[in-house]
């Protein structure tokens, strides 16, 4: 068992890093969808025991993604409910509601960021959430006429970002990282996405959002993150949850010098640096967010 939790939470992290964790999330319910269609199990209780070790497996694996989670638990509830007569189409049918859900959800979060002003605006972004591509492309969509600056970053980010903004049409710039100080006069405000939202008010981020974030939260630049709220992570987090460490032994490139490398997964950011939350459920500051956080963690105890 140990094995296959280090194994799927690697493939999690890879797989997050990739596509990012709402994509990942769909993926991961698609596969359980063809997996239970070619399962050759026909007794209820077969099933219920493997599924109680995939809920498992998730449950241990680190980082943990709130989204997989809560769908696992409310899956969870339909197994323990299934009866003999259709239950492999009775959970298929769950699983294409969630899928559904989850298209919902997406549009939603389109339509309440119409609620943030960003005509003749310029805006800053830095990690390449799917879901601010998303959002921009749908302003541009609806005729909004805006900048945008890229916070330039991995070789492989940044260019997910300067395509999805050449595809949409959107004037855009680049911009390193570390020479962002020179533009604060000329950014309106700050989009950035988010992995996961902790009991701690602390949003998990991509690695290097947090000094950005911090360099114009003091700069009195708004900063606005948009996730579902779905993603919560609705269990007591410890204290550094959610952030992977990795180490390298490395080699000087041309001396005879040997050096431990050490990289992170995420950042956590404080949701007091946000001037909005932009979710499916509506745009709150950060007070409102905590009160619907304690709300959704009220409900979700009561599936387990």
């Amino acid at each position: 068992m140990k094995e296959k939790i280090e194994l799927l939470s690697r493939l999690l992290r890879e797989i997050e890093i990739d596509i990012g964790i709402r994509d990942a999330d769909i993926l991961v319910l698609k596969a359980l969808l063809k997996a239970i269609q070619a399962l050759d199990v026909d007794e209820i209780n077969e099933f219920r025991i493997e599924f109680k070790k995939l809920e498992k497996v998730v449950a241990s694996t680190e980082p943990k993604f709130g989204i997989l989670n809560f769908q696992l638990a409310l899956l969870s509830k339909t197994v323990k409910d299934l009866t003999c007569a259709k239950w492999k189409k009775n959970i298929q049918n769950k699983i294409k509601k969630i899928l559904k859900d989850v298209k919902s959800s997406q549009k939603l979060i389109l339509q309440n960021a119409e609620k943030i002003n960003v005509e003749g605006k310029t805006i800053l972004i830095h990690d390449h959430s799917h879901t601010v591509q998303d959002v921009l492309s749908h302003y541009k969509a609806i005729g909004k006429h805006f900048k945008i600056v890229i916070a330039e970053q991995d070789f492989e980010k940044t260019h997910s970002n300067i395509e999805k903004m050449h595809k949409a049409g959107i004037p855009f710039q680049v911009v390193p990282s570390y020479m962002l100080s020179h533009i604060h006069d000329f950014v309106d405000m700050v989009f950035v996405g988010a992995v996961t939202l902790k009991d701690s008010m602390e949003f998990v981020m991509a690695p290097g959002t947090h000094s950005i974030i911090s360099e114009f939260h003091v700069a009195k630049v708004p900063v606005c993150t948009f996730l579902d709220t779905l993603k919560f992570s609705l269990w007591k987090s410890k204290k550094r949850d959610s952030i992977f460490i990795h180490r390298h032994i490395r080699q000087h490139c041309s001396q005879d010098i040997q050096y431990e490398r050490i990289k992170y997964s995420h950042d956590r950011v404080p949701a007091t640096f946000f001037e909005k939350i932009v979710t499916n459920e509506g745009v709150f500051n950060p007070r409102e967010l905590k009160k619907i956080f304690g709300e959704k963690l009220k409900d979700y105890k009561k599936l387990n």
